[in-house]
């Protein structure tokens, strides 16, 4: 008696709203940007495995990417936070580390998503409300002052940085209630 108690509120549960999982229909690609991330942020974590070792066993320095890039991030400005970035890793970090080692399909594979999600986070400023321009000037003279070591700090920090770029997209994502 007690299980099939227990079993009938475990259906009904399962049955109520609370327990669905709702597709949201998406009307607009910045939607689907939104919505469909997990699956992108998946392939990079999953790229990023291949070779997070690697460079967090170099890693003795301090933090390139700390709280103050996760502030800008989820800060009305985080659009243009975003796009900085996104430069910063694709014109910057992924060509040197790509020539500096043998991890090119890993650091290729990054490379192409980040090129997307920053090609398609312009195309949806609007939908993000992007307000002002992110100021990247910090970050980049510190990975200057790193000189060769500045690599290895920006790679090895690449879980953090898909960190807050998850945390910002799903603060995007519509609301289900």
């Amino acid at each position: 008696m007690i299980f099939s108690g227990v079993m009938f509120s475990l259906i009904m549960f399962l049955l109520s709203d609370k327990a669905h999982c709702r597709k949201v229909d998406c009307k607009s690609e910045c939607c689907s940007l939104v919505e469909g991330f997990p699956v992108r942020l998946k392939e990079l974590r999953s790229s990023y495995s291949e070779i997070q070792n690697f460079y967090q066993s170099t890693d003795d320095l301090g933090a390139l990417i700390d709280d103050t890039v996760e502030h800008s991030i989820n800060s009305p400005y985080g659009c243009h936070a975003m796009n900085e970035i996104l430069r910063f890793y694709l014109e910057t970090v992924l060509p040197k580390a790509v020539k500096k080692n043998q991890f090119k399909t890993p650091i290729d594979s990054i490379g192409n998503i980040f090129q997307e999600l920053k090609r398609d986070m312009l195309k949806c400023r609007n939908y993000f409300s992007c307000q002002k321009p992110f100021e990247i000037s910090n970050i980049k003279n510190s990975y200057e002052k790193l000189e060769g070591k500045g690599v290895d700090k920006a790679m090895g920090e690449l879980d953090l940085l898909f960190n807050y770029i998850e945390k910002y997209l799903a603060s995007k994502r519509v609301k289900h209630y």
